[in-house]
């Protein structure tokens, strides 16, 4: 499957149609990205300019008490798994589900999809660097439930209990922290 075919583009309007954004702040997220797909041709490649659609996992610890991070080099922060769709993702679910054994290593076995739509949806700016310029990331987040044993300390990731995400500087976390602490989960 090629970046932004209409099958990908499909799944991904069909799941956002009945999506309830969870404050203000998200509400602007979900109209920039529908914006964003009415309007660019290319919505999944990281080839136009003003950004692309991104998939990212939130992974909940088995208890659903705590949320996985990871230390993000090129940004210099702390990040839910995460990244840029690639042709062999046939859904924004499967975007999420690759990054997220990609970067932590973690058996796909081992992981559990808790909800097959969107749970979150963050639009942020990517700073310019050195091969790429300033862009947007339309980041959709999904959620997964760590169903087998995985250490986080020898992989240098974190886990954030909610009340802590919650209270993270960073208005992105901070949010998700705080839609977690409600219930999301």
């Amino acid at each position: 499957m090629e970046n932004g075919s209409k099958g990908y583009r499909s799944l991904l309007v069909e799941g956002l149609a009945d999506y309830e954004p969870f404050d203000a702040t998200e509400a602007a997220h979900l109209r920039a990205l529908i914006q964003f797909l009415d309007r660019c041709s290319r919505p999944f490649s990281r080839e136009t300019p003003e950004g692309h659609v991104t998939g990212s996992a939130i992974l909940l610890d088995k208890d659903r008490e705590r949320a996985l991070l990871l230390w993000h080099e090129k940004l210099r922060r702390w990040l839910q798994p995460g990244g840029h769709t690639e042709a062999v993702d046939v859904s924004p679910q499967t975007t999420a589900l690759r990054e997220l054994v990609e970067e932590t290593g973690i058996p796909e076995p081992a992981l559990n999809l808790v909800k097959d739509k969107v749970f979150d949806v963050d639009v942020h700016l990517i700073a310019a660097r050195e091969t790429t310029g300033a862009h947007f990331h339309y980041d959709l987040r999904f959620l997964f439930r760590l169903v087998d044993g995985f250490d986080s300390q020898a992989h240098g990731f974190r886990w954030v209990d909610f009340e802590a995400l919650a209270g993270m500087e960073d208005e992105s976390l901070s949010r998700l922290g705080r839609k977690l602490r409600l219930g999301g989960a």
